[in-house]
């Protein structure tokens, strides 16, 4: 099983604006037990606010559709209304204990 997180560091201006575009994008339809995951990283070391996405899944490929599909629109959308406010950057972890 994996882990796949997109973290999302975004200024503060723009932190609520982000993440109603998270929701709406990713989880307004989405059943509760869904892989997916948003959150908030408190006490940041970074300025601004910083949201992780997280999507738990059984292989590489599901990873793969997201990546291309969903997280490539939502980065597009997000680049492009808020352009140099928002950084994304990405990681695969595998779990160990399943």
């Amino acid at each position: 099983m994996y882990l796949y997180n997109v973290t999302i560091i975004v200024e503060n201006d723009i932190r609520d604006a982000v993440k109603q575009h998270l929701d709406a994008a990713l989880f307004r339809n989405l059943e509760p037990s869904a892989p997916f995951s948003l959150l908030e990283l408190l006490d940041s070391p970074h300025e601004g606010a910083t949201y992780c996405v997280q999507l738990r899944c059984n292989d590489r490929a599901d990873i793969i559709a997201f990546q291309t599909g969903d997280l490539a629109s939502l980065q597009t959308g997000l680049n492009g209304q808020y352009p140099g406010k928002v950084v994304f950057f990405d990681s695969i972890m595998k779990y160990l204990n399943n």
